[in-house]
């Protein structure tokens, strides 16, 4: 009896140690990004749906000058750009309230980084202000050498963009 209860512990211990390293190496070993949302807002003042990557103090101080913006811009300059850029995808102009975006999940092929994104809209018997809205998402993204970014969930295709690094 004392020799079996080794064999039963000798089995499952065995194989959680091969899933332990297997799910620890392989060809895309230390490629998951780091990536997080800073913020969301419905009124963002850019017109097109759209990407821009920003990496420079002056990059985002022209960004947030935009006209009809109405961002959390003290959280977004909080963000040291040494260590990490921004990623502020956008749904483009919108005819009511209710429309969002947000970070579903990252990954990373190579040199591309590829962000899925989840949009939210009103329902269709919803009652909605009748304004004119741009909502956004701000994204933190660890710094990499990225050279490609790829982004999903907005449109039929995905929105690249070169980043050139």
């Amino acid at each position: 009896m004392t020799d079996r209860i080794p064999r039963l512990f000798a089995l499952p211990l065995a194989a959680a140690l091969i899933t332990a390293c297997s799910a620890t190496g392989g060809e895309n070993a230390g490629m998951q990004p780091q990536v997080r949302q800073v913020t969301q807002s419905a009124h963002c003042g850019l017109t097109g749906p759209g990407v821009a990557h920003v990496r420079t103090g002056s990059e985002l101080e022209a960004l947030l000058d935009i006209g009809g913006q109405n961002m959390a811009t003290g959280i977004i300059r909080q963000v040291n750009l040494e260590k990490e850029s921004l990623v502020i995808v956008t749904l483009g102009q919108k005819p009511t309230a209710g429309y969002s975006v947000g970070l579903e999940s990252a990954t990373a092929d190579r040199k591309t980084l590829k962000l899925a994104m989840k949009v939210n809209s009103p329902a269709p018997d919803m009652m909605v202000a009748q304004v004119i809205t741009s909502p956004c998402a701000v994204l933190a993204v660890a710094d990499s050498q990225w050279q490609r970014l790829e982004v999903s969930g907005l449109s039929g295709t995905p929105l690249l963009k070169e980043l050139g690094n």
